[in-house]
Protein backbone atom coordinates (compact mmCIF):
# COMPACT_ATOMS: atom_id res chain seq x y z
CA UNK A 1 0.00 0.00 0.00
CA UNK A 2 0.84 3.71 0.44
CA UNK A 3 4.61 4.72 1.77
CA UNK A 4 6.48 7.54 2.86
CA UNK A 5 10.37 6.61 3.39
CA UNK A 6 13.44 9.53 4.47
CA UNK A 7 16.95 8.71 2.27
CA UNK A 8 19.92 10.08 3.51
CA UNK A 9 23.58 9.19 3.07
CA UNK A 10 23.22 6.10 5.17
CA UNK A 11 21.32 3.09 3.71
CA UNK A 12 18.04 2.08 5.08
CA UNK A 13 17.57 -0.92 7.22
CA UNK A 14 15.19 -3.12 5.89
CA UNK A 15 11.43 -2.70 6.94
CA UNK A 16 8.97 -5.55 6.41
CA UNK A 17 7.24 -2.92 4.06
CA UNK A 18 10.64 -3.08 1.17
CA UNK A 19 12.46 -5.62 -0.82
CA UNK A 20 16.13 -5.94 -1.04
CA UNK A 21 17.97 -7.11 -3.93
CA UNK A 22 21.05 -6.86 -5.44
CA UNK A 23 22.29 -3.85 -3.45
CA UNK A 24 18.70 -2.05 -4.10
CA UNK A 25 15.93 -1.60 -0.92
CA UNK A 26 12.51 -1.09 -2.62
CA UNK A 27 9.10 0.47 -0.93
CA UNK A 28 6.09 0.37 -3.68
CA UNK A 29 2.73 0.73 -3.84
CA UNK A 30 2.32 -1.39 -7.65
CA UNK A 31 0.57 -3.44 -9.00
CA UNK A 32 2.99 -5.01 -11.51
CA UNK A 33 1.30 -6.61 -14.90
CA UNK A 34 2.91 -9.19 -17.38
CA UNK A 35 5.18 -10.01 -14.82
CA UNK A 36 6.07 -13.55 -16.47
CA UNK A 37 7.32 -11.22 -19.35
CA UNK A 38 9.81 -9.11 -16.72
CA UNK A 39 10.91 -12.20 -15.21
CA UNK A 40 12.14 -13.75 -18.42
CA UNK A 41 14.34 -10.52 -18.94
CA UNK A 42 15.60 -10.45 -14.99
CA UNK A 43 18.93 -12.65 -14.22
CA UNK A 44 18.75 -13.94 -10.68
CA UNK A 45 20.24 -11.55 -8.41
CA UNK A 46 21.02 -12.89 -5.20
CA UNK A 47 18.45 -11.25 -2.51
CA UNK A 48 19.22 -10.30 0.91
CA UNK A 49 16.66 -12.75 1.90
CA UNK A 50 17.98 -15.39 0.66
CA UNK A 51 15.97 -16.05 -2.58
CA UNK A 52 18.14 -16.25 -5.94
CA UNK A 53 15.89 -16.11 -8.42
CA UNK A 54 13.17 -13.69 -9.43
CA UNK A 55 10.74 -17.10 -11.06
CA UNK A 56 9.32 -17.13 -7.79
CA UNK A 57 5.88 -16.56 -5.63
CA UNK A 58 6.76 -12.95 -6.83
CA UNK A 59 5.13 -13.72 -10.49
CA UNK A 60 2.12 -14.81 -9.73
CA UNK A 61 1.11 -12.74 -6.43
CA UNK A 62 -0.44 -9.47 -7.30
CA UNK A 63 1.33 -7.82 -3.57
CA UNK A 64 2.85 -4.75 -2.98
CA UNK A 65 5.78 -6.89 -1.14
CA UNK A 66 6.22 -8.73 -4.58
CA UNK A 67 6.34 -5.86 -6.89
CA UNK A 68 9.20 -4.20 -4.98
CA UNK A 69 10.92 -7.80 -5.40
CA UNK A 70 10.54 -7.49 -9.10
CA UNK A 71 11.54 -3.82 -9.28
CA UNK A 72 14.54 -4.52 -6.97
CA UNK A 73 15.75 -7.52 -9.44
CA UNK A 74 15.07 -4.96 -12.41
CA UNK A 75 17.02 -2.40 -10.99
CA UNK A 76 19.44 -4.84 -9.78
CA UNK A 77 19.55 -6.25 -12.86
CA UNK A 78 19.71 -3.14 -15.59
CA UNK A 79 19.78 0.12 -13.18
CA UNK A 80 17.72 3.08 -14.33
CA UNK A 81 17.17 1.51 -17.88
CA UNK A 82 14.79 -0.83 -16.08
CA UNK A 83 12.22 1.28 -15.93
CA UNK A 84 11.26 0.74 -19.11
CA UNK A 85 10.37 -3.50 -18.35
CA UNK A 86 8.39 -2.24 -15.55
CA UNK A 87 4.27 -2.13 -16.99
CA UNK A 88 1.93 -1.47 -14.59
CA UNK A 89 0.41 0.98 -12.01
CA UNK A 90 2.87 1.89 -10.26
CA UNK A 91 5.01 4.48 -7.75
CA UNK A 92 8.02 3.39 -5.87
CA UNK A 93 11.03 4.67 -4.29
CA UNK A 94 14.36 2.85 -3.94
CA UNK A 95 17.83 3.57 -2.70
CA UNK A 96 21.07 1.62 -4.06
CA UNK A 97 22.72 1.13 -0.37
CA UNK A 98 26.59 0.97 -1.90
CA UNK A 99 26.43 4.33 -3.55
CA UNK A 100 23.03 5.78 -1.46
CA UNK A 101 21.54 6.70 -4.95
CA UNK A 102 18.19 6.90 -4.99
CA UNK A 103 15.36 6.49 -7.62
CA UNK A 104 11.87 7.20 -7.02
CA UNK A 105 9.44 6.51 -10.25
CA UNK A 106 5.34 6.45 -11.35
CA UNK A 107 4.03 4.82 -14.39
CA UNK A 108 2.89 6.61 -17.21
CA UNK A 109 -0.62 6.80 -16.49
CA UNK A 110 -0.36 8.42 -12.87
CA UNK A 111 -2.18 5.79 -10.96
CA UNK A 112 -0.46 6.15 -8.17
CA UNK A 113 0.54 9.46 -6.28
CA UNK A 114 4.06 10.31 -5.45
CA UNK A 115 5.37 13.00 -3.60
CA UNK A 116 8.86 14.28 -2.59
CA UNK A 117 10.73 16.70 -0.52
CA UNK A 118 14.28 17.84 0.32
CA UNK A 119 15.64 18.62 3.37
CA UNK A 120 19.06 19.89 4.85
CA UNK A 121 20.53 16.23 4.89
CA UNK A 122 17.96 13.99 3.75
CA UNK A 123 14.82 13.00 0.63
CA UNK A 124 11.81 12.46 1.19
CA UNK A 125 9.78 10.61 -0.53
CA UNK A 126 5.95 9.22 -0.37
CA UNK A 127 2.70 8.37 -1.32
CA UNK A 128 0.73 11.23 1.14
CA UNK A 129 1.14 14.50 1.44
CA UNK A 130 -0.05 14.79 4.85
CA UNK A 131 1.82 12.01 6.41
CA UNK A 132 5.09 13.76 4.73
CA UNK A 133 4.81 16.74 6.18
CA UNK A 134 3.98 15.04 9.25
CA UNK A 135 7.33 13.09 9.22
CA UNK A 136 9.60 15.42 7.95
CA UNK A 137 8.37 18.42 10.25
CA UNK A 138 7.87 20.30 7.07
CA UNK A 139 6.69 23.95 7.06
CA UNK A 140 3.55 23.90 5.88
CA UNK A 141 4.10 27.35 3.61
CA UNK A 142 1.82 27.37 0.65
CA UNK A 143 2.67 27.95 -3.24
CA UNK A 144 0.21 30.11 -4.01
CA UNK A 145 0.23 30.18 -7.95
CA UNK A 146 -0.01 25.86 -7.13
CA UNK A 147 -3.31 26.85 -5.86
CA UNK A 148 -4.35 29.07 -7.97
CA UNK A 149 -3.83 26.34 -11.07
CA UNK A 150 -6.12 24.13 -9.00
CA UNK A 151 -8.32 27.19 -8.22
CA UNK A 152 -8.70 27.88 -11.97
CA UNK A 153 -9.06 24.38 -13.08
CA UNK A 154 -5.98 24.66 -15.81
CA UNK A 155 -4.86 21.78 -17.50
CA UNK A 156 -0.94 21.87 -16.98
CA UNK A 157 -0.15 21.67 -13.80
CA UNK A 158 3.35 22.09 -13.27
CA UNK A 159 4.89 19.52 -10.74
CA UNK A 160 4.50 21.86 -7.59
CA UNK A 161 1.63 21.11 -5.19
CA UNK A 162 0.04 23.84 -2.76
CA UNK A 163 2.58 23.38 -0.39
CA UNK A 164 6.01 25.11 -1.04
CA UNK A 165 8.42 22.14 0.52
CA UNK A 166 6.47 19.25 -1.42
CA UNK A 167 6.85 18.39 -5.22
CA UNK A 168 4.99 15.81 -7.04
CA UNK A 169 6.74 13.15 -8.85
CA UNK A 170 4.63 14.05 -12.68
CA UNK A 171 3.37 10.27 -14.33
CA UNK A 172 6.40 8.44 -16.31
CA UNK A 173 8.78 10.41 -14.48
CA UNK A 174 11.86 8.98 -12.54
CA UNK A 175 13.10 11.25 -9.49
CA UNK A 176 17.02 10.71 -8.98
CA UNK A 177 18.60 11.93 -5.65
CA UNK A 178 22.16 11.90 -3.82
CA UNK A 179 23.62 13.10 -0.50
CA UNK A 180 25.28 15.71 -2.37
CA UNK A 181 22.75 17.14 -5.04
CA UNK A 182 19.80 18.14 -5.61
CA UNK A 183 16.67 15.87 -6.52
CA UNK A 184 16.07 15.98 -10.60
CA UNK A 185 12.86 14.98 -12.44
CA UNK A 186 12.89 14.01 -15.98
CA UNK A 187 10.43 11.75 -17.96
CA UNK A 188 11.51 8.06 -18.86
CA UNK A 189 8.37 7.21 -21.04
CA UNK A 190 7.05 9.30 -23.65
CA UNK A 191 4.33 8.82 -25.75
CA UNK A 192 5.17 8.04 -29.53
CA UNK A 193 6.02 10.18 -31.93
CA UNK A 194 4.59 8.17 -35.24
CA UNK A 195 1.42 8.13 -36.64
CA UNK A 196 -0.30 6.72 -39.61
CA UNK A 197 -1.03 9.60 -41.91
CA UNK A 198 -3.40 7.86 -44.10
CA UNK A 199 -6.86 5.32 -43.94
CA UNK A 200 -5.84 1.53 -42.94
CA UNK A 201 -8.01 -1.43 -42.76
CA UNK A 202 -9.60 -1.91 -39.64
CA UNK A 203 -9.83 -5.82 -39.56
CA UNK A 204 -6.70 -7.00 -39.13
CA UNK A 205 -5.82 -3.89 -36.82
CA UNK A 206 -9.77 -4.80 -34.80
CA UNK A 207 -8.37 -8.25 -34.24
CA UNK A 208 -4.72 -7.04 -33.23
CA UNK A 209 -6.99 -5.20 -30.25
CA UNK A 210 -8.54 -7.33 -29.40
CA UNK A 211 -5.99 -9.99 -28.27
CA UNK A 212 -4.32 -7.05 -26.69
CA UNK A 213 -7.37 -6.21 -24.61
CA UNK A 214 -7.50 -10.02 -23.58
CA UNK A 215 -4.47 -9.66 -22.24
CA UNK A 216 -4.95 -6.60 -20.75
CA UNK A 217 -8.17 -7.34 -18.64
CA UNK A 218 -6.47 -11.50 -17.58
CA UNK A 219 -3.22 -9.32 -16.00
CA UNK A 220 -5.38 -7.41 -13.72
CA UNK A 221 -7.80 -10.06 -13.31
CA UNK A 222 -6.17 -13.46 -12.36
CA UNK A 223 -8.72 -16.46 -12.91
CA UNK A 224 -10.89 -17.40 -9.97
CA UNK A 225 -10.65 -13.32 -8.73
CA UNK A 226 -14.42 -11.13 -8.14
CA UNK A 227 -14.41 -8.64 -9.86
CA UNK A 228 -16.35 -6.19 -11.10
CA UNK A 229 -16.92 -3.14 -13.79
CA UNK A 230 -18.28 0.46 -13.95
CA UNK A 231 -20.55 -0.11 -16.75
CA UNK A 232 -21.78 2.44 -19.11
CA UNK A 233 -23.66 2.67 -22.19
CA UNK A 234 -20.88 4.14 -24.42
CA UNK A 235 -18.59 1.53 -26.00
CA UNK A 236 -15.32 2.31 -24.07
CA UNK A 237 -16.23 0.37 -20.65
CA UNK A 238 -18.67 -1.83 -22.64
CA UNK A 239 -15.93 -3.15 -24.36
CA UNK A 240 -14.00 -4.30 -21.31
CA UNK A 241 -17.32 -6.01 -20.39
CA UNK A 242 -17.44 -7.87 -23.31
CA UNK A 243 -13.64 -8.65 -23.35
CA UNK A 244 -13.85 -10.03 -19.86
CA UNK A 245 -17.14 -11.85 -20.61
CA UNK A 246 -15.47 -13.72 -24.00
CA UNK A 247 -12.06 -15.02 -21.80
CA UNK A 248 -14.08 -16.34 -18.97
CA UNK A 249 -14.12 -13.61 -16.49
CA UNK A 250 -17.34 -13.11 -14.71
CA UNK A 251 -17.60 -9.42 -14.03
CA UNK A 252 -20.41 -7.84 -11.57
CA UNK A 253 -21.93 -5.11 -13.70
CA UNK A 254 -22.27 -1.86 -11.35
CA UNK A 255 -23.69 0.95 -13.24
CA UNK A 256 -25.50 4.02 -12.55
CA UNK A 257 -29.15 4.94 -13.11
CA UNK A 258 -30.92 8.15 -14.49
CA UNK A 259 -34.21 9.13 -14.93
CA UNK A 260 -36.35 9.09 -18.29
CA UNK A 261 -35.24 12.02 -20.13
CA UNK A 262 -32.07 12.74 -18.74
CA UNK A 263 -29.04 12.84 -20.91
CA UNK A 264 -27.05 11.25 -18.51
CA UNK A 265 -29.33 7.58 -19.02
CA UNK A 266 -28.18 4.31 -20.53
CA UNK A 267 -30.13 1.96 -18.80
CA UNK A 268 -31.39 0.50 -21.58
CA UNK A 269 -27.90 0.51 -23.31
CA UNK A 270 -25.97 -1.06 -20.18
CA UNK A 271 -29.15 -3.66 -19.65
CA UNK A 272 -28.94 -4.85 -23.25
CA UNK A 273 -25.07 -5.64 -23.11
CA UNK A 274 -25.08 -7.36 -19.96
CA UNK A 275 -28.43 -9.21 -21.02
CA UNK A 276 -25.97 -10.12 -24.23
CA UNK A 277 -24.05 -12.22 -22.13
CA UNK A 278 -27.00 -13.38 -19.83
CA UNK A 279 -26.56 -11.61 -16.99
CA UNK A 280 -27.83 -8.40 -15.24
CA UNK A 281 -26.81 -4.79 -14.29
CA UNK A 282 -26.87 -3.67 -10.99
CA UNK A 283 -28.64 -0.22 -10.59
CA UNK A 284 -27.60 2.61 -8.01
CA UNK A 285 -30.57 5.10 -8.49
CA UNK A 286 -28.44 8.74 -9.31
CA UNK A 287 -30.63 10.56 -6.96
CA UNK A 288 -28.94 8.41 -4.00
CA UNK A 289 -25.40 9.73 -4.94
CA UNK A 290 -25.09 13.67 -3.88
CA UNK A 291 -22.43 15.49 -5.46
CA UNK A 292 -20.79 16.18 -2.25
CA UNK A 293 -22.53 14.81 0.91
CA UNK A 294 -20.39 17.26 3.05
CA UNK A 295 -18.94 19.81 0.83
CA UNK A 296 -17.21 21.36 3.75
CA UNK A 297 -15.82 18.07 5.30
CA UNK A 298 -14.30 16.82 2.51
CA UNK A 299 -12.58 19.34 1.80
CA UNK A 300 -11.16 19.32 5.25
CA UNK A 301 -10.10 15.82 4.84
CA UNK A 302 -8.22 16.68 1.41
CA UNK A 303 -4.70 16.79 1.27
CA UNK A 304 -4.31 19.40 -1.67
CA UNK A 305 -6.91 21.66 -3.26
CA UNK A 306 -7.88 19.89 -6.10
CA UNK A 307 -11.08 17.91 -6.25
CA UNK A 308 -12.64 15.42 -8.56
CA UNK A 309 -16.00 16.25 -9.38
CA UNK A 310 -17.95 12.55 -9.32
CA UNK A 311 -16.12 11.90 -6.03
CA UNK A 312 -19.13 10.30 -4.47
CA UNK A 313 -20.40 9.24 -7.86
CA UNK A 314 -17.80 7.03 -7.89
CA UNK A 315 -17.39 5.71 -4.52
CA UNK A 316 -20.61 4.99 -4.87
CA UNK A 317 -19.87 2.29 -7.73
CA UNK A 318 -16.98 1.28 -5.95
CA UNK A 319 -18.74 0.77 -2.47
CA UNK A 320 -21.53 -1.57 -4.54
CA UNK A 321 -18.77 -3.48 -6.14
CA UNK A 322 -17.06 -4.22 -2.96
CA UNK A 323 -20.53 -5.13 -1.22
CA UNK A 324 -20.72 -7.76 -4.19
CA UNK A 325 -17.50 -9.06 -3.41
CA UNK A 326 -15.31 -7.80 -5.55
CA UNK A 327 -11.54 -6.91 -4.70
CA UNK A 328 -10.76 -5.50 -8.33
CA UNK A 329 -12.88 -3.22 -10.49
CA UNK A 330 -12.39 -2.30 -14.10
CA UNK A 331 -13.03 0.97 -16.02
CA UNK A 332 -13.26 2.14 -19.39
CA UNK A 333 -11.12 5.11 -18.67
CA UNK A 334 -8.82 5.50 -21.92
CA UNK A 335 -11.49 4.97 -24.31
CA UNK A 336 -11.33 8.48 -24.91
CA UNK A 337 -7.92 9.42 -25.36
CA UNK A 338 -7.53 6.71 -27.40
CA UNK A 339 -9.90 6.19 -29.89
CA UNK A 340 -11.31 9.09 -30.74
CA UNK A 341 -10.45 12.95 -32.40
CA UNK A 342 -11.45 15.98 -32.51
CA UNK A 343 -12.66 18.33 -35.50
CA UNK A 344 -9.09 19.14 -35.89
CA UNK A 345 -8.30 15.98 -37.60
CA UNK A 346 -8.89 18.05 -40.65
CA UNK A 347 -5.61 19.52 -40.35
CA UNK A 348 -4.01 16.63 -40.57
CA UNK A 349 -5.64 15.66 -44.06
CA UNK A 350 -5.23 19.28 -44.97
CA UNK A 351 -1.07 19.08 -43.84
CA UNK A 352 -0.98 16.08 -45.78
CA UNK A 353 -2.86 16.96 -49.46
CA UNK A 354 -5.91 14.46 -48.86
CA UNK A 355 -7.92 16.89 -50.23
CA UNK A 356 -11.07 14.91 -51.69
CA UNK A 357 -11.16 13.57 -48.10
CA UNK A 358 -10.83 16.70 -46.24
CA UNK A 359 -13.80 17.87 -48.13
CA UNK A 360 -15.66 14.98 -47.83
CA UNK A 361 -14.83 14.79 -43.82
CA UNK A 362 -15.74 18.62 -43.62
CA UNK A 363 -19.46 18.04 -45.54
CA UNK A 364 -20.17 15.13 -43.16
CA UNK A 365 -19.31 16.62 -40.11
CA UNK A 366 -21.28 19.88 -40.42
CA UNK A 367 -24.67 17.47 -41.53
CA UNK A 368 -24.15 17.64 -45.22
CA UNK A 369 -23.02 21.33 -46.11
CA UNK A 370 -19.78 22.54 -46.79
CA UNK A 371 -18.76 25.35 -44.32
CA UNK A 372 -16.61 27.61 -45.18
CA UNK A 373 -15.46 29.05 -41.78
CA UNK A 374 -15.82 25.57 -40.18
CA UNK A 375 -13.36 24.27 -42.69
CA UNK A 376 -10.65 27.37 -42.44
CA UNK A 377 -10.79 27.03 -38.90
CA UNK A 378 -10.33 23.40 -38.28
CA UNK A 379 -8.65 22.68 -41.14
CA UNK A 380 -6.43 25.41 -43.32
CA UNK A 381 -5.46 27.37 -40.24
CA UNK A 382 -4.01 24.86 -38.03
CA UNK A 383 -2.31 23.22 -40.75
CA UNK A 384 -0.33 26.38 -41.33
CA UNK A 385 2.91 27.65 -39.75
CA UNK A 386 2.08 29.69 -36.83
CA UNK A 387 4.16 32.92 -38.36
CA UNK A 388 2.04 32.69 -41.05
CA UNK A 389 -1.16 32.38 -39.64
CA UNK A 390 -0.13 35.41 -37.33
CA UNK A 391 0.80 37.23 -40.49
CA UNK A 392 -2.47 36.46 -41.37
CA UNK A 393 -4.29 37.96 -38.45
CA UNK A 394 -2.36 41.37 -37.76
CA UNK A 395 -3.52 42.01 -41.43
CA UNK A 396 -6.96 41.70 -40.44
CA UNK A 397 -6.02 43.35 -37.18
CA UNK A 398 -7.47 40.73 -35.50
CA UNK A 399 -6.55 38.76 -32.38
CA UNK A 400 -5.28 35.14 -33.49
CA UNK A 401 -6.99 32.03 -32.17
CA UNK A 402 -5.45 30.90 -28.96
CA UNK A 403 -4.43 27.25 -28.27
CA UNK A 404 -7.47 25.02 -27.99
CA UNK A 405 -5.14 23.25 -25.71
CA UNK A 406 -4.54 25.69 -23.59
CA UNK A 407 -6.66 25.86 -20.58
CA UNK A 408 -7.08 29.54 -19.68
CA UNK A 409 -8.01 31.16 -16.32
CA UNK A 410 -11.61 32.29 -15.81
CA UNK A 411 -12.36 35.48 -15.54
CA UNK A 412 -12.72 36.26 -11.98
CA UNK A 413 -9.40 35.92 -11.37
CA UNK A 414 -6.88 38.92 -11.03
CA UNK A 415 -4.65 40.18 -13.52
CA UNK A 416 -2.30 41.45 -11.31
CA UNK A 417 -2.00 38.12 -9.03
CA UNK A 418 -1.63 36.05 -12.22
CA UNK A 419 1.29 37.78 -13.41
CA UNK A 420 2.95 38.42 -10.04
CA UNK A 421 2.81 34.89 -9.33
CA UNK A 422 3.84 34.12 -12.94
CA UNK A 423 0.91 31.53 -13.29
CA UNK A 424 0.51 31.26 -17.28
CA UNK A 425 4.52 31.10 -17.37
CA UNK A 426 4.84 28.44 -14.83
CA UNK A 427 1.81 26.37 -16.90
CA UNK A 428 3.61 26.89 -20.13
CA UNK A 429 6.96 25.90 -19.05
CA UNK A 430 5.65 22.66 -17.16
CA UNK A 431 3.89 21.60 -19.97
CA UNK A 432 5.02 18.55 -21.58
CA UNK A 433 5.63 18.91 -25.73
CA UNK A 434 3.35 17.23 -27.88
CA UNK A 435 3.58 17.38 -32.10
CA UNK A 436 2.20 20.27 -32.91
CA UNK A 437 2.28 19.36 -36.47
CA UNK A 438 0.05 16.80 -36.41
CA UNK A 439 -3.23 16.92 -34.81
CA UNK A 440 -4.47 13.92 -33.97
CA UNK A 441 -1.21 12.53 -32.76
CA UNK A 442 -0.53 15.77 -30.50
CA UNK A 443 -4.02 15.36 -29.03
CA UNK A 444 -3.26 11.65 -28.22
CA UNK A 445 -0.07 12.97 -26.60
CA UNK A 446 -1.68 15.99 -24.70
CA UNK A 447 -4.26 13.06 -23.22
CA UNK A 448 -1.71 10.78 -22.32
CA UNK A 449 0.87 13.71 -20.36
CA UNK A 450 -0.90 16.62 -19.25
CA UNK A 451 -0.63 16.59 -15.52
CA UNK A 452 -4.77 17.16 -14.93
CA UNK A 453 -5.26 13.75 -16.17
CA UNK A 454 -2.98 11.66 -13.65
CA UNK A 455 -4.06 14.46 -11.10
CA UNK A 456 -7.98 12.51 -11.61
CA UNK A 457 -6.65 9.50 -12.04
CA UNK A 458 -4.54 9.36 -9.00
CA UNK A 459 -8.26 10.40 -7.10
CA UNK A 460 -10.20 8.13 -8.45
CA UNK A 461 -7.57 4.77 -7.40
CA UNK A 462 -7.13 6.40 -4.02
CA UNK A 463 -11.00 6.54 -3.50
CA UNK A 464 -11.54 3.41 -4.54
CA UNK A 465 -9.08 2.07 -2.42
CA UNK A 466 -10.69 3.47 0.68
CA UNK A 467 -14.22 1.41 -0.50
CA UNK A 468 -11.77 -2.05 -0.89
CA UNK A 469 -11.15 -2.33 -4.29
CA UNK A 470 -8.31 -2.07 -6.52
CA UNK A 471 -9.49 0.11 -9.41
CA UNK A 472 -7.54 -1.18 -12.89
CA UNK A 473 -8.33 0.52 -16.17
CA UNK A 474 -7.02 -1.92 -18.93
CA UNK A 475 -7.88 0.67 -22.22
CA UNK A 476 -4.90 2.28 -20.25
CA UNK A 477 -2.17 -0.94 -20.90
CA UNK A 478 0.78 0.40 -21.89
CA UNK A 479 0.52 -2.12 -25.00
CA UNK A 480 -3.02 -0.95 -26.10
CA UNK A 481 -1.42 2.53 -25.47
CA UNK A 482 1.49 2.21 -28.18
CA UNK A 483 -0.76 0.29 -30.53
CA UNK A 484 -3.78 2.84 -30.85
CA UNK A 485 -1.43 6.34 -30.83
CA UNK A 486 0.18 5.27 -34.15
CA UNK A 487 -3.39 3.99 -36.12
CA UNK A 488 -4.54 6.71 -38.41
CA UNK A 489 -7.11 8.58 -37.87
CA UNK A 490 -9.79 6.72 -40.00
CA UNK A 491 -9.11 4.70 -37.11
CA UNK A 492 -10.58 7.17 -34.65
CA UNK A 493 -13.42 9.06 -36.61
CA UNK A 494 -15.32 9.02 -40.29
CA UNK A 495 -17.07 11.55 -40.89
CA UNK A 496 -20.10 11.25 -38.32
CA UNK A 497 -18.86 8.10 -36.71
CA UNK A 498 -16.63 7.62 -34.42
CA UNK A 499 -14.49 4.83 -32.33
CA UNK A 500 -14.65 2.50 -35.66
CA UNK A 501 -11.75 0.73 -34.34
CA UNK A 502 -12.68 -0.44 -30.99
CA UNK A 503 -16.21 -1.07 -32.25
CA UNK A 504 -14.97 -3.02 -34.97
CA UNK A 505 -12.85 -4.89 -32.75
CA UNK A 506 -15.95 -5.57 -30.47
CA UNK A 507 -18.04 -7.33 -33.11
CA UNK A 508 -19.61 -10.64 -31.73
CA UNK A 509 -18.71 -9.94 -28.43
CA UNK A 510 -21.42 -7.04 -27.72
CA UNK A 511 -25.06 -6.42 -29.09
CA UNK A 512 -25.21 -5.29 -32.79
CA UNK A 513 -27.54 -2.39 -31.83
CA UNK A 514 -25.00 -0.78 -29.13
CA UNK A 515 -22.09 -1.14 -31.49
CA UNK A 516 -24.21 0.50 -34.51
CA UNK A 517 -23.53 4.56 -35.06
CA UNK A 518 -25.68 7.15 -32.34
CA UNK A 519 -27.07 10.21 -33.71
CA UNK A 520 -26.11 11.75 -30.31
CA UNK A 521 -23.90 11.58 -27.83
CA UNK A 522 -24.95 9.25 -24.89
CA UNK A 523 -24.41 9.36 -21.00
CA UNK A 524 -23.39 13.13 -20.41
CA UNK A 525 -23.69 13.55 -16.97
CA UNK A 526 -24.06 17.56 -17.41
CA UNK A 527 -27.17 17.99 -16.29
CA UNK A 528 -26.57 16.20 -13.41
CA UNK A 529 -23.64 18.07 -12.51
CA UNK A 530 -25.31 21.66 -13.19
CA UNK A 531 -28.41 20.47 -10.67
CA UNK A 532 -26.25 19.22 -8.09
CA UNK A 533 -23.51 22.56 -8.56
CA UNK A 534 -26.90 24.84 -8.80
CA UNK A 535 -28.82 23.06 -5.21
CA UNK A 536 -26.63 22.23 -2.97
CA UNK A 537 -23.49 23.70 -4.22
CA UNK A 538 -25.08 27.31 -4.23
CA UNK A 539 -25.98 27.27 -0.92
CA UNK A 540 -22.44 26.27 0.40
CA UNK A 541 -21.06 29.13 -2.18
CA UNK A 542 -23.88 32.25 -1.49
CA UNK A 543 -22.57 32.49 2.12
CA UNK A 544 -19.54 32.68 1.51
CA UNK A 545 -19.38 35.59 -1.57
CA UNK A 546 -18.68 37.84 1.13
CA UNK A 547 -15.61 36.53 2.85
CA UNK A 548 -13.48 34.74 0.42
CA UNK A 549 -10.47 33.91 1.41
CA UNK A 550 -8.98 33.54 -1.99
CA UNK A 551 -10.03 36.90 -2.33
CA UNK A 552 -8.10 37.93 0.77
CA UNK A 553 -4.99 36.75 -0.78
CA UNK A 554 -5.75 38.85 -3.90
CA UNK A 555 -6.02 36.07 -6.37
CA UNK A 556 -9.59 36.71 -7.39
CA UNK A 557 -12.65 39.30 -7.69
CA UNK A 558 -15.28 38.75 -5.47
CA UNK A 559 -17.99 40.85 -7.42
CA UNK A 560 -16.76 38.79 -11.03
CA UNK A 561 -17.06 35.72 -9.58
CA UNK A 562 -20.39 36.84 -7.82
CA UNK A 563 -21.48 37.44 -11.02
CA UNK A 564 -20.47 33.64 -12.27
CA UNK A 565 -22.73 32.22 -9.82
CA UNK A 566 -25.64 34.22 -10.92
CA UNK A 567 -24.95 33.36 -14.64
CA UNK A 568 -25.08 30.25 -13.87
CA UNK A 569 -28.32 30.41 -11.69
CA UNK A 570 -30.15 31.41 -15.40
CA UNK A 571 -27.75 29.48 -18.17
CA UNK A 572 -26.94 25.78 -19.05
CA UNK A 573 -22.72 26.75 -19.00
CA UNK A 574 -20.43 23.35 -18.52
CA UNK A 575 -17.33 25.20 -18.52
CA UNK A 576 -18.16 28.11 -16.37
CA UNK A 577 -19.93 25.34 -14.11
CA UNK A 578 -16.81 23.11 -13.80
CA UNK A 579 -14.60 26.42 -13.21
CA UNK A 580 -17.06 27.47 -10.53
CA UNK A 581 -16.57 23.87 -9.16
CA UNK A 582 -12.98 24.33 -8.63
CA UNK A 583 -12.45 27.91 -7.23
CA UNK A 584 -15.35 26.69 -4.41
CA UNK A 585 -13.15 23.50 -3.85
CA UNK A 586 -9.62 25.38 -3.46
CA UNK A 587 -11.95 27.90 -1.24
CA UNK A 588 -12.85 25.29 0.56
CA UNK A 589 -9.88 23.94 1.34
CA UNK A 590 -8.40 26.80 2.15
CA UNK A 591 -10.95 27.80 4.79
CA UNK A 592 -10.41 24.25 6.86
CA UNK A 593 -6.82 24.21 6.52
CA UNK A 594 -4.41 26.14 9.15
CA UNK A 595 -1.02 27.61 7.88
Amino acid sequence: MGFVVRFSAAPLDPTPASATAGGWQVHADAALYYRADLARRLSPVPAADGATSIRSSAVASGADKDAALMIAHALATRGEAALHWLEGDFAFAAQHGPSSRVLAARDFGGHQALFYAATTDALWVGTDVDTLLERAALPRTLDLAALATAAAGLWGHDPATAYAAVREVPAGHVLTWRPDQQPQCAPFWRVPDRIAVRRAPLDDAAMELRGLLEAAIAERVPEGSVAAVSLSGGWDSTAVYGTAKAIGRDLHAVSISYPSGDPGREDELIAQTTEFWKARPDFIDIADVPLFDDWTGQARARALPFAHAYEQWNRALHRRARAAGATVMLDGVGGDQLFQASDRYLSDLARTFQWGELLRQARIRRGGRLDWRFLVQQAALPALPDAVVAGIFRFVRRHPPGDYLERLPPGWFRRDFLLRHRILDREREARPRIDRRRAVLGESQAYLTFAFYPRVFGLLTGFAREEGVALRSPLLDERIVRFAVQRPWSDRVDGAETKLLLRRAMRGRLPDELLAPRSHRTGTTNAYFLRELRGAGWAVAEPLLDDLRLADIGMIEPSHYRRAWQHLLGHDDDELAVRLFFTLQAELWLRTHSF
